[in-house]
């Protein structure tokens, strides 16, 4: 946690640190309750002392002071001392009233304790971190759009740099017990989209686990517009981009009452640009229209991954399938060029740190898949078809698939000449050449579960199929 600092306007005498915050004022009639403190500066010095002035208007014939420790006393003195006997935070009440109608109360944290440990005796506010987690990110952002709209009282000298500021509770909690107040990130008394700027001033980089996935629920994934791309010294000359399309559900199991996603996709940033890098929202995807949506990047290069937020804001879910966004990359051609003499080059983007919650903030099950998704890159020359045709391709069947223990390769009429097959991080794993066959047997039992890629090099062209190891 990066708490680092303490903003307040302190009161400080002989160790004793007393701060006032707010008021919490019931129906008034013809009276108003009002107190002020300051560190007792009696003719000792007593730790824990505070010297409280009754400072009240109106025809009240009656007080009763609540001095948060379990103490109540209906002391008529206007200015007396009362003495803690431990830090604390504590709720001081001062109640006044009469018998013709007039009731008012005025409450006040009193916090007794030295500075430095304030936060730990009372719930601080840190600007960004909405959730109370001890970070600001995208997750907060989750948090910023199920408020939306949502007002309380202002947080006294607000700030948005990461500092400990003392605030007044609202009266919602999220439903894991975190005070709104904490939604509220630049402290103005209203939750909108405004907070996200303290998000980003304190952004730290998203690294939570994955949850348990449930094969019934949802699927979050990518996929490509093509999953190989023939590359040869002409096209290495210019750089190349690629899209990767971030998908929620599918017919069968669509996304359903769904208010909020956030995740980090992980990439291979010795591959791209780090300027590059940008994810956009689908204004045509089901979960809203661009004026019912929040959504922010965060391109964290130096940990080869892009944050990602997306929230409605409307208070409405959204139930559907399909595409919510797309990454666009920039592969840097001179290092594609130089990994590629082998023939291959692999670019996995996998989903990582997924939260998904309805209009309430409770999550939901969402399913995963095992492996990144992948985009191959496979040089060609000028005696080699460059191209994956379609009909090339079904002349080759690829059995049993999913395989175990061994993956049959039946090239029909083709005249084969070499096999390669990869693992879904790009490792060559088997480099053979065909020896006048059209049937190859290819041994598995050893490999690790997971998707592989199958380059075959034939005479008349080059054929890449994938099969999956279970």
């Amino acid at each position: 946690m990066k708490y680092i600092s303490i903003k307040t306007s302190l009161v400080v005498l002989f160790g004793l640190t007393l701060l006032q915050l707010n008021a919490n004022n019931t129906s008034i009639l013809n009276c108003e309750a009002y107190f002020t403190y300051e560190a007792y500066d009696g003719p000792s010095p007593v730790f824990g002392g505070v010297t409280f002035k009754n400072e009240s208007v109106g025809d009240y014939q009656n007080i009763s002071w609540d001095f948060g420790d379990g103490v109540v006393s209906n002391d008529g003195n206007d200015i007396f001392d009362y003495f803690y006997a431990s830090d604390g935070v504590y709720q001081v009440c001062l109640t006044i009233w009469n018998d013709q109608g007039c009731l008012n109360t005025f409450c006040s944290d009193v916090i007794v304790g030295n500075l430095s440990d304030i936060c730990n005796l009372t719930d601080c506010v840190f600007p960004g971190d909405a959730n109370h987690d001890g970070e600001a990110n995208f997750y907060d952002l989750l948090e910023l759009g199920i408020g939306n709209e949502i007002t309380g009282p202002i947080r006294p000298d607000a700030t948005t740099d990461w500092v400990g500021q003392l605030a007044p509770d609202w009266s919602q909690t999220t439903p894991e017990g975190v005070n709104y107040k904490h939604l509220d990130c630049d402290g103005n008394g209203i939750i909108n989209s405004d907070d996200a700027i303290a998000i980003n001033l304190n952004y730290q980089v998203m690294d939570a686990p994955n949850p348990n996935t449930e094969t019934t629920a949802p699927l979050i994934h990518i996929e490509f517009d093509q999953d190989t791309i023939y590359v040869d010294d002409a096209m290495l000359m210019s750089n190349i981009e690629i899209t990767a399309h971030l998908k929620v559900g599918n017919s069968t199991y669509p996304a359903n009452d769904i208010y909020g996603l956030a995740m980090y996709l992980g990439y291979p940033s010795d591959l791209v640009y780090e300027d590059s890098i940008f994810f956009g929202y689908d204004t045509n995807s089901f979960f809203g229209l661009s004026d019912e949506v929040l959504w922010m990047p965060s391109n964290q290069y130096d940990e080869s991954q892009i944050d990602i937020g997306i929230t409605r804001n409307d208070g409405f879910p959204s139930s559907g399938h399909g595409r919510v966004g797309e990454t666009v990359f920039i592969i840097n051609a001179d290092i594609l060029d130089g990994r590629i003499d082998d023939g291959v080059v692999h670019f996995p983007v996998a989903v990582n740190g997924v939260k998904m919650v309805d209009v309430n903030g409770d999550e939901l099950p969402i399913n995963l898949t095992n492996t990144p998704a992948t985009l191959v890159f496979i040089k060609t020359n000028a005696n080699i078809t460059s191209t994956n045709a379609p009909e090339l391709a079904e002349k080759i069947e690829l059995f049993p698939n999913p395989a175990t223990d061994k993956v049959n390769i039946d090239l029909g009429e083709l005249n084969g000449e070499k096999i390669e097959i990869f693992d879904q991080l790009g490792q060559r794993l088997l480099n053979q050449n065909i020896e006048q066959t059209n049937m190859v047997e290819i041994p598995t039992k050893n490999w690790n579960v997971g998707v592989y890629l199958i380059k075959i090099q034939t005479i008349e062209g080059v054929v890449t199929k994938r099969f999956v190891l279970k």
